[in-house]
């Protein structure tokens, strides 16, 4: 079953915090390990460390990928081997100690390349591993505890053979049921112990249920396909083809069914406790952006859980590093209307809408200063002016009208009074169709500016309003 983020409803989580039991997603985590100490990030509410289930979380349950294990199997890295294979089959010319050290060669390296399929593919990356990562010395350790489970399960088969005949049958049956959990707890744990532990291998199918026996059930009916399609194309190879033939078909087949048990593992990732693998280099963020995200972030979830004193400690410590950032200014005044908080707004709201006129970001300060209530008082004529010239353009005519009206009583020597007039009578005669005020106006500036760059403006503006008169 899908989780989705606790805090964006209709977004699949990420991240889960086991002591708290919220789910976050990217947008609540953001950016990459790199971008946190130890590579790992904290629960924003409890502070302790996430679990990353991005690529779990998102996975489709083990029978609706079918196509996916073999399309996986032709990758380059499955490719590779499977043509090492090939190679090796083709090389053998017959006994001797130089084709048993290629053939045990061969044998270690695509069984160390199947368990490195089931390992990574559990841990949540879909791309199937390299086939240089399979060089990393464990072929040959590996490849001997294989050896050892088969050498230990026949030989409790002998024993029991020896002590109990009519036990030997359900043993083989346990044994076949039990192999691809035994492989899998070795890819996972590299351990041979834990491997041939009934217990432990017992656990692990309870924990996967019921699509175990269908992955049993699938894995047996692949690995039977080399054997069916040798059959069938046997008489049509020249003998020189068969052992190669072989040899890919067999490490193909082997391919799939270990992307099927390691998928089956990613789907039970978080139960099992497996170590998921995140592939996040591309959401990187540079320090000042990262620190921004995580900001607002934070203050959402820590506002969501109302906790709206910690969301504005947060949002003010990373303003006194970021001063200058629109989106970190924009949410510390959404948090204030949030909270109703009218002394803050009544003493910040004034600096803060300037902050937005200077980033040049009118229109946002508009949208804000029409969310206050009751409108905050401005004085500084600058940031009336540019408040006024975007809530008329959002056709907000009323309060636009009222930031201007009477200007130059209060701010007598603010140097684009004669703007904003011009802007007043265009409100008066767009809003309001007050052409007889917006004549005033005109004439207003025409008197107390006669030299204003705006002159051509006024002229034109002050003829259309005589002939609309005329011909009214």
């Amino acid at each position: 079953m899908t989780n989705n983020c606790t805090y964006h409803s209709t977004t699949e989580a990420s991240w889960h915090c086991q002591p708290c039991g919220r789910h976050y997603c990217d947008t609540c985590i953001p950016g990459s390990s790199a971008n946190y100490r130890n590579g790992q990030p904290d629960c924003p509410l409890c502070h302790k460390p996430l679990s990353y289930i991005g690529a779990s979380n998102s996975a489709k349950p083990f029978w609706q990928m079918g196509i996916f294990y073999f399309k996986y199997a032709l990758q380059p890295g499955p490719l590779t081997v499977i043509a090492l294979a090939a190679a090796v089959g083709l090389l053998i010319s017959g006994p001797g100690i130089v084709s048993l050290l290629m053939l045990l060669g061969a044998f270690a390296l695509v069984t160390r390349y199947n368990l490195l399929v089931i390992q990574t593919l559990a841990g949540g990356q879909l791309q199937a591993p390299g086939f240089g990562d399979a060089m990393d010395g464990n072929s040959a350790p590996l490849f001997l505890k294989v050896i050892g489970m088969s050498l230990i399960a026949g030989f409790v088969g002998y024993k029991l053979l020896s002590i109990a005949p009519g036990a030997l049958q359900l043993y083989s049956i346990a044994l076949s049921l039990l192999t691809p959990a035994a492989m899998i707890v070795l890819a996972l744990e590299g351990s041979l112990r834990a491997a041939i532990n009934p217990l432990k291998l017992l656990q692990f199918t309870l924990i996967i249920g019921w699509p175990y026996l269908l992955l049993w059930l699938s894995t047996g009916a692949i690995s039977a396909a080399p054997g069916y399609l040798l059959m069938l194309v046997a008489d049509k190879l020249p003998p020189w083809a068969l052992i190669p033939v072989i040899a890919a078909t067999t490490t193909y087949f082997a391919i799939v069914t270990s992307a099927m048990m390691g998928y089956i593992c990613l789907s039970r990732q978080q139960q099992l406790g497996i170590s998921a693998i995140r592939d996040d280099d591309d959401s990187y963020l540079e320090e000042r952006d990262f620190d921004c995200a995580r900001a607002q972030a934070e203050a959402n979830i820590l506002m969501r859980e109302g906790d709206f004193k910690a969301a504005r400690q947060t949002l003010v410590e990373f303003l006194r590093r970021y001063p200058d950032e629109p989106a970190l200014n924009e949410r510390y005044y959404r948090l204030l209307l949030a909270t109703q908080d009218k002394k803050a707004l009544r003493e910040l709201a004034p600096h803060l809408l300037e902050k937005f006129i200077l980033m040049n970001r009118a229109h946002t300060a508009a949208e804000l200063y029409l969310a206050t209530n009751p409108p905050p008082t401005i004085d500084k004529p600058h940031v009336r002016h540019q408040l006024a010239e975007a809530l008329y353009r959002q056709q907000k005519f009323r309060p636009a009208a009222l930031l201007l009206t009477n200007l130059h009583k209060h701010n007598k020597d603010y140097r684009n009074l004669d703007a904003a007039y011009l802007l007043l009578a265009q409100i008066y005669i767009d809003g309001f169709n007050r052409e007889d005020t917006a004549k005033q106006l005109l004439a207003f500036i025409k008197k107390h500016f006669p030299d204003t760059s705006l002159r051509k403006q006024v002229d034109t503006l002050a003829q259309i309003l005589t002939k609309a008169e005329a011909a009214g």
